[in-house]
């Protein structure tokens, strides 16, 4: 079993690395690093559509008249591009594609959705033995939330591979290091007491706490261990394995359906026609939600390739 596994673990990162310059591409076009190469190629086209001056048409015509008017209808449309703002790569990318995939859309916030969009890339390395992976979250150093430029969340897994039920080993998240007054994952409250008895009955002093909030990046701080020595209630216990089996199924998610079919979950299409069954398959505690909350990302686009309402005006 051990040297199937070890062949297995080889074949898929052979595999994996065929797709790694994919991937690659991917991020390019995603951060911008394309777009004066897909703008050179617009503009060739363009060129080759005009009609070459000092053509007649069917009638015996001449073009020339037809040729000043379309000089100046695209005189008049290069203002207009100058006058519109530069989008550059695809805004949001991530987010989009996140919010699709409801295990994921569930813990994001809108305050989470300007943060993301800062997010360049998700990738994903397996260990080479197959005991394990690490996905990588990288980040653009503009990001004003937090000075990390990758967040990693690592999981030990030794029986990755196989088709039974995933044992965790060990799960390590990554220390945010968030800029003053942005973090996401705690806000300071400001509250009034008064001092009800004693000296100074009556009083009031000003405390401040860190109240806890929600938002997508506590998955960066995984469930604790409990240790062997720990001694935990039916409840507890209950409490603790549900907290794993659903971190490990957004871990999953990622690695087995956005990391390699970004661009189908950005427009939806990866979801249409898909029922739960389908993206549960293979997912450890994940159960079917009530329809409670509201996603603060719109609904999937099926089938024309392009969702608008991700787009940055």
């Amino acid at each position: 079993m051990k040297e199937y596994l070890l062949e297995r673990a080889k074949l898929e990162a052979r595999f994996g690395a065929m797709m790694k310059p994919l991937y690659e591409e991917r991020r390019k076009i995603v951060v911008g690093e394309m777009d004066e190469v897909f703008q050179k190629e617009m503009e060739e086209e363009e060129k080759r559509k005009k009609t070459p001056s000092g053509e007649t048409d069917e009638g015996g015509e001449n073009n020339e008249n037809v040729d000043v008017e379309e000089g100046v209808v695209e005189e008049e449309g290069e203002r207009e591009k100058e006058d519109e703002e530069f989008v550059k790569g695809i805004p949001q990318f991530w987010a989009c594609a996140m919010g699709h995939f409801d295990v994921i859309s569930e813990l994001v916030t809108e305050d989470d959705v300007d943060c993301l969009e800062f997010m360049t890339d998700v990738t994903c390395d397996d260990f080479p033995d197959g005991t394990g992976f690490e996905l990588k979250f990288h980040f653009s150093p503009e990001n004003p939330y937090f000075t990390n430029t990758v967040l990693t969340k690592r999981y030990e897994v030794p029986n990755l591979l196989t088709e039974d039920e995933p044992i965790l080993k060990n799960v390590t998240g990554t220390t945010i290091n968030w800029k003053k007054n942005k973090s996401l994952t705690h806000k300071e409250v400001t509250k009034k007491q008064r001092k009800k008895g004693g000296r100074g009955a009556g009083q009031i002093r000003t405390v401040t706490k860190r109240e806890r909030t929600d938002s997508f990046f506590h998955f960066f701080s995984p469930p604790k261990m409990p240790k062997m020595e720990d001694v935990l209630d039916e409840e507890e216990a209950d409490a603790v394995e549900e907290a794993f089996d659903f971190d490990y199924d957004v871990a999953q998610a990622f690695r087995g359906h956005l990391i390699p079919k970004g661009v189908l979950w950005f427009t939806g299409e990866a979801a249409d026609g898909l029922d739960d069954e389908d993206l549960l398959e293979g997912m450890e505690g994940v159960e079917e939600e009530d329809g409670e909350g509201e996603s603060p990302f719109p609904p999937p686009v099926p089938g024309n390739g392009e969702n608008q309402e991700c787009k940055q005006n």
